[in-house]
């Protein structure tokens, strides 16, 4: 589970596109994105790996962080540096 927070519906997209640009030239294709013309919550679907994208609004009012609460946490530079 990656959450992550854009201002405005214009930069969830923004980051939404780069998301999935990024993964694509490598060769994930995600089965199915959901909520992206509203831009307010987009969720990626990538089969083991779901990426929501919230408006700060929507990602308080949801607060999955408390919900995965239990899950462990991953800074996501550790993933980048490997």
């Amino acid at each position: 589970m990656v959450i992550v927070s854009g201002d405005v519906p214009t930069h969830t997209k923004a980051i939404t596109d780069e998301i999935v640009h990024n993964l694509k030239e490598k060769g994930i294709i995600p089965s199915h994105i959901e909520g992206y013309p509203e831009g307010r919550w987009i969720a990626i679907d990538y089969g083991d790996v779901m990426v929501n994208v919230f408006i700060p609004e929507l990602r308080e009012y949801y607060n999955l962080e408390w919900l995965w609460s239990d899950a462990p946490k991953i800074e996501i530079q550790k993933l980048l540096e490997e």
